[in-house]
């Protein structure tokens, strides 16, 4: 076996109540890594098109790659796979801390669940094998909860991965959380779980998985630490909501569902204002130098009591600026109460966001509202909003909790124009109109509107070539974006397959690229490739992915835009059509897809 495998797969079939263990061919691996490229072939080999998302047939899988166990910094993520409730398309999430290790001193590389259990379950992951158990007694418990009640009846060293109760009631947009804080977060994958009636998954494991180059690994540890030290120090200090002052600043922060590019609450909401009020402390994944992550507590007002992880970015933006929300205080108690009903902060927020237009606009009312004021920047009503969605109270409510595609669907009476996603997902912050690399990059994403599969954001508010030193990029132009688009989502593809943090392997900065990436892949595996080599994997993968979605039904017209990015201007600038057309076309064509967006071939090992 190559190194850093062990070259087993844990199957689950909960309707049976069934583990075990199967061998990973070696030439799947060679093929697809791991992490996302393996969980593609999965997928694709075992799901029939048309699959519903919430029945027993869906499979979810929960993958490592062969950086996984390792010293390498940023190899601590866990990935996922599975067909998305919300989207009815290819799902992935990922997540930090320290399970993904736990799960390869275990012994595996992956673990595929099917089927529904007759009552809720846990699974229990070591050494010795697998085991479910029964859940009823944490079924109801919030992720904090739940995590707490495991540890303490398995004991010590188990690594937790639990729903809470949004997935428990199907949320389409349900996350899974692990370690009061890091979450598997995006597409509903809480949602698959609840809806097979598997609460949560422990692991603990001793064992210690391989590399063919020990030595050359160690060389390249200490070199990666250093780097990581000195290129992501502003990472380390302010964490990832340290670039709102570059997106509020270019007027790319999103701001009132979208109508805006900037916000006048900045300064009450932004970095600085973070660290002065409410951080407390950082927090590492396993074996990370930079500690990205931080610990914040509301000392006083309304809120005390409130101690999170975060808010990040993306939760600073989606609950704050999106929905005209300039309380600090608030966004990290509607944070800690989605981590803890188990909902993804992104579409949570993009949902009331949503919410609050169609109130203002009148297209619903309070009595559509339970009588909630869901007017911009009533944080109090937001937080009741909250856990409204999370426990589908109330028949508004338990409508949001679909997200917003299909409820402006229901809504009706013009709904459908001020939903903002892509493929039935709800955007990230970086507001497309000012960004033409991201207009293009959320339009064929493969999960619908998403910033990590490609990072495009970042060349685009840098101005910097990610991968060519001394090219720059303009964000307003839509020349040359389609083929750094292409080169950026097979970088991912392969970073996410390995299975490593995208904070080490930034655009630009690194301090991972192709060169390192190459590097790290030889040293683990044994096996000699060249970043050319690596490249055409991750096309591979992404060429089956895009298949994936193909049988789905996916073609051009699902990857465009919502109307308001073509229509409506913020500072000014809109996504021309025509020119997103052409880059479209661009893309395909770089791809060797045919004008729909069709592969020629279905990829296989």
């Amino acid at each position: 076996m190559l190194g850093g495998y062990w070259g087993r797969l844990l199957r689950v079939d909960l309707t049976k109540g069934l583990v075990k263990v199967e061998e990973l061919p070696e030439g799947v691996l060679r093929a697809f890594i791991g992490g996302k490229g393996l969980g593609a072939w999965l997928l694709y080999r075992e799901l029939a098109a048309g699959v519903d998302p919430l029945g027993p047939e869906n499979r979810v899988a929960f993958l490592t790659g062969p950086a996984t166990g390792t010293a390498i910094p940023g190899s601590s993520r866990l990935a996922s796979a599975f067909k998305s409730p919300l989207t009815g398309i290819w799902g992935e999430s990922y997540c930090g801390g320290a399970i993904a290790h736990e799960l390869k001193a275990a012994g595996l590389d992956a673990v595929l669940i099917s089927g529904r259990a007759e009552k809720p379950v846990m699974l229990v992951i070591t050494d010795g094998g697998a085991e479910l158990r029964p859940a009823e007694h944490i079924w109801g418990l919030d992720t904090f909860e739940a995590e707490e009640a495991i540890k303490k009846e398995l004991g010590k060293g188990f690594q937790v991965l639990t729903i809470g109760p949004a997935g428990e009631k199907l949320v389409r947009f349900a996350c899974a959380c692990h370690s009061r804080g890091r979450q598997l977060g995006r597409c509903g994958i809480g949602a698959v779980m609840g809806s097979k009636n598997l609460k949560a998954i422990a692991v603990k494991g001793s064992g210690e998985v391989g590399v063919a180059r020990p030595d050359e690994l160690e060389e390249l540890v200490g070199e990666l630490r250093a780097k990581a030290r000195e290129v992501l120090r502003g990472l380390s200090e302010y964490g990832t909501p340290g670039i709102m002052a570059r997106t509020n600043a270019t007027g790319t922060l999103p701001t009132r569902n979208w109508t805006e590019g900037s916000f006048p609450g900045y300064p009450k909401i932004g970095p600085k204002a973070m660290r002065e009020r409410i951080v407390v402390a950082s927090r590492a994944c396993r074996g990370c130098p930079v500690g990205c992550a931080k610990l914040s507590e509301v000392r006083e007002g309304p809120y005390a009591g409130t101690r999170v992880e975060g808010p990040e970015y993306e939760t600073l933006f989606a609950l704050g600026s999106l929905c005209y929300n300039d309380c600090l205080e608030a966004i990290a108690k509607l944070n800690e109460l989605c981590d803890r009903l188990g909902l993804d902060t992104i579409s949570t927020g993009n949902v009331l966001a949503f919410a609050m237009e169609c109130y203002e606009r009148g297209i619903i009312g309070p009595e559509d509202t339970g009588g909630l004021d869901l007017r911009f920047g009533n944080h109090e009503a937001m937080v009741e909003a909250v856990k409204r969605i999370a426990m589908r109270e109330g028949a508004f409510f338990s409508l949001l909790a679909e997200g917003v595609a299909r409820a402006s669907r229901a809504i009706g009476k013009g709904a459908e124009d001020i939903a903002i996603h892509v493929k039935g997902l709800e955007p990230p912050g970086y507001d497309p109109r000012g960004l033409k690399g991201v207009a293009l990059a959320y339009a064929v994403s493969a999960r619908g509107a998403c910033h990590l599969r490609h990072v495009a954001y970042r060349p685009n508010l840098t101005g910097q070539h990610p991968f060519r030193p001394g090219v720059e990029v303009d964000r307003l132009s839509y020349e040359g974006q389609a083929e750094i688009v292409v080169e950026l989502e097979d970088f991912y593809a392969v970073v996410d397959s390995m299975v490593l943090c995208r904070f080490l392997c930034l655009p630009t900065i690194g301090p991972i690229l192709w060169e390192g990436l190459t590097a790290i892949y030889s040293a683990i595996t044994g096996l000699d490739v060249k970043p050319e080599g690596l490249r055409a994997i991750g096309a591979k993968i992404n060429d089956l992915v895009r298949a994936f979605n193909v049988r789905e039904g996916i073609r051009r017209e699902h990857d465009t835009l919502p109307r308001r990015f073509f229509e409506h201007p913020v500072r000014g600038e809109v996504v021309d059509k025509s020119a997103f057309e052409r880059m479209l076309n661009e893309y395909y064509a770089l791809r060797g897809w045919d004008e729909q967006g069709v592969p020629k071939e279905v990829p296989t090992a």
